[in-house]
């Protein structure tokens, strides 16, 4: 029998309002269920500002330190694993809903969400500078101000802080992008992932995801090869796989549903495509966890 991993609901927040803790293991360690292994319909930011650890994020484990910045976003699998330091581990991690949002009018920040761990390789977080750092944790510290206080207006400032903390971010990854990738390329590869995760379960043909973004088949396989080191192919292979995971590992779906659900009509055809590409069957592979 595979695991359940919990849901914790964006309702649970209260509609249109966040939730923001200090990222002290004294104080979060009342809710120890929220720091195992569990998914969000809602959005994560945590700022890493003191202490070393690492995190489980949909299997893989990645290790953070000082200055870190991440993103979680709804439905990714994730829990704290561990502390590799003596150092007490501070910082920040604000939860909040797409509700929030939208009640917010917050919808014109270009910002990194459901792509935003396939661009970063290896780390998943970014490092941030001194100066990035105190702007965020600014933010931050205004964010919880809001929270402790019934002020006038609340609301609206708890709306506008979110919204300068979402630019900062997108002009940290945007400093990142420069960096690392070449503008038009990465544009095009972003919103190849993007158009990815909404259409894994139902589109299979990169021409088809070619069409979607008016370039032709050749030019989008260029540009994903340059941008990510893999091939257009691999990244909807690998999207569709970590689903399957997902779904073997934490719910209670049949192979065959699973097969199903992910747009594949001869279960058999998906159980080959998943051992050729995990190295075990479905059925070995639910039985593992």
């Amino acid at each position: 029998m595979s695991k359940t991993v919990p849901i914790i609901s964006g309702e649970a927040l209260q509609a249109h309002t966040f939730r923001l803790l200090s990222l002290s293991l004294d104080q979060v360690a009342y809710n120890l269920d929220n720091l195992a292994l569990h998914r969000h319909d809602c959005f994560e930011i945590f700022l890493v500002t003191g202490g070393y650890g690492q995190i489980q994020i949909d299997f893989q484990k990645y290790s953070f330190s000082p200055h870190t910045l991440s993103l979680i976003s709804p439905g990714q699998i994730h829990g704290w694993v561990e502390s590799e330091s003596d150092e007490p581990l501070s910082g920040f991690l604000l939860i909040f809903s797409k509700d929030m949002l939208a009640a917010n009018k917050i919808d014109n920040v270009d910002w990194p969400l459901t792509s935003f761990f396939q661009f970063m390789g290896e780390n998943p977080f970014y490092n941030l500078n001194s100066d990035q750092v105190a702007v965020v944790r600014d933010l931050f510290r205004l964010l919880e101000r809001e929270q402790a206080m019934e002020l006038q207006d609340r609301e609206a400032a708890v709306g506008h802080y979110l919204q300068l903390l979402l630019i900062e971010i997108g002009r940290i990854n945007d400093r990142w992008q420069q960096t690392h990738r070449e503008e038009a390329g990465f544009r095009l590869t972003k919103q190849y992932l993007t158009a990815v995760e909404s259409h894994f379960q139902t589109v299979n043909s990169i021409s088809d995801y070619a069409s979607m973004l008016h370039v032709t088949a050749n030019h989008l396989i260029e540009s994903v090869k340059k941008t990510l080191g893999k091939s257009a192919g691999e990244v909807l292979r690998e999207r569709q796989l970590l689903e399957a995971k997902r779904l073997l590992r934490y719910s209670t779906a049949s192979v065959d549903e699973i097969a199903h659900q992910l747009n594949y009509r001869d279960p058999s055809y998906f159980g080959r495509f998943f051992k050729k590409n995990v190295g075990v069957s479905p059925t070995v592979f639910r039985k593992q966890g």
